[in-house]
């Protein structure tokens, strides 16, 4: 374990070293109005990292049928983020006409399929093969583009997984010999973890859809195996970027919000621009992640305790997404506030300027 964790860390710092001095793949800020200016020319390595660190360690216990072709639509779905990182003209249509076909590609190719989710009208229908490629198809999908949505601030991706990894370690649960280590899964995620929490890097699209990519395999093989387990531990266990996803779709469908426009009223913004009110940029950024973090620890370590119990199971996924929604229109009400008493500044100044004049 040190030799892998020495391994991954002089991976990350080569990656960092290599990106900064030749400015290759770093975030440009100053191109898009939704990222901060302090983010400039620091290394969207989450994906390349991620990819070589699996790949590594796919090559080192030994190639096989299943696991190339892992490795291979990781590699396809890396490019794909990474032209997205590189192409600013990339419309969200185009990209989400390219994630419908690779996400079908990788259903099909490795077999991956949702055998049962413990909603009887779902149920009845998913041993249709023609549902259950849509229906799979759809869950990643929705998971790949709120994974993007919710890697605004440090940590709060990377966070995530890690302690949805943890969290099926914890269980004690047995888990499907083609899946990886779970304790090498760990060890790759903390790393990126504490290089994104000090800034030394970001996921960017690439990582956001090559981490969501495995973790949607990873989750999916784990509970197919474990027949005691209910299948809405998946839902509880995935569901915030998934619900960050749809709830951010219904409030720009409400709003008539241009989707190619950046969208700055996402949860983890609205408490970046709070605590960003009282304290630096590069602290109030780590720190709203952290935040984020320690919230949906509760939901996701309580679910996995109560993993064959459907009702308990439903009960902290409704918890989960009231207090969101505490949270979010509480935070937007804040901003809103605080928007108000700036315009209501400005004017009195300048009303003041008129009349000194």
């Amino acid at each position: 374990m040190f030799l892998q964790c020495l391994f991954l860390a002089v991976l990350s710092i080569s990656l960092i070293f290599f990106q900064s001095k030749y400015l290759i793949l770093v975030d440009t800020p100053g191109k898009e109005k939704h990222k901060l200016n302090n983010n400039k020319n620091t290394p969207l390595t989450g994906g390349i990292y991620l990819f070589l660190a699996i790949l590594a360690n796919t090559l080192f216990t030994g190639f096989e049928k299943e696991s190339f072709n892992l490795v291979l639509f990781l590699s396809f779905f890396l490019i794909l983020g990474i032209y997205s990182d590189l192409n600013k003209n990339f419309t969200p249509r185009s990209r989400l006409l390219w994630q419908i076909g690779l996400v079908i590609l990788l259903i099909v190719f490795l077999d991956l399929r949702i055998n049962k989710t413990n909603v009887f009208f779902l149920d009845y229908f998913i041993n249709n093969n023609i549902f259950n490629l849509i229906f799979t198809a759809f869950c990643m999908l929705v998971l790949l583009n709120g994974s993007n949505f919710c890697d605004g601030v440090n940590c709060n991706v990377i966070g995530y997984y890690l302690l949805v990894t943890l969290a099926i370690f914890s269980s004690g649960l047995p888990l499907p010999m083609n899946l990886m280590d779970i304790e090498i899964v760990l060890s790759i995620f903390f790393i990126f973890f504490i290089f994104n929490l000090f800034k030394k890097y970001f996921l960017g699209d690439n990582g956001a859809y090559l981490i969501s990519i495995f973790m949607s395999i990873y989750v999916i093989e784990f509970i197919n195996f474990n027949n005691n387990i209910s299948s809405l531990l998946a839902l509880n266990l995935l569901w915030y970027p998934a619900f960050e996803n749809l709830f951010s779709i219904i409030r720009r469908s409400l709003t008539n919000a241009k989707v190619q426009v950046a969208d700055r009223n996402h949860l983890h913004i609205l408490i970046f621009k709070t605590i960003a009110k009282k304290n630096s940029i590069n602290i109030s950024n780590s720190l709203t992640g952290i935040l984020l973090n320690i919230f949906m620890s509760i939901g996701i370590f309580s679910s996995i305790k109560f993993y064959n119990n459907n009702a308990v199971l439903i009960s902290i996924l409704l918890l989960n997404i009231i207090a969101y929604l505490i949270l979010y229109f509480y935070f937007l009400l804040i901003n809103k506030n605080l928007n108000f008493s700036k315009k209501t500044i400005r004017a009195t100044d300048s009303k003041k300027d008129i009349t000194n004049k």
